[in-house]
């Protein structure tokens, strides 16, 4: 099965301490980067990393986390976005 990149953007960097826990506890690979300027991120940061689409991403979503996107040839798709 084909990986699936995903963008996670974040509030506060709290979050993408959290999730870079998770990710490590599960052995994924991953990324930290700034946000991308096409998206809106209030803290700057992001974490980029791929799962395959039986692993599925929300089970990753922790309240720190504002928007996730799906990654296709450095275009972003929406795939979650926090109603805060």
């Amino acid at each position: 099965m084909n990986p699936v990149d995903y963008q996670f953007l974040f509030y506060t960097p709290l979050g993408v301490i959290l999730l870079k826990k998770q990710l490590m506890l599960k052995g994924i690979e991953f990324c930290v980067m700034d946000a991308p300027r096409q998206l809106s991120a209030e803290c700057g940061m992001s974490v980029r990393f791929s799962l395959t689409k039986d692993e599925g991403y929300r089970s990753l979503i922790n309240p720190q986390v504002s928007a996730v996107y799906r990654v296709e040839c450095e275009r972003y798709i929406s795939l979650w976005q926090d109603s805060q």
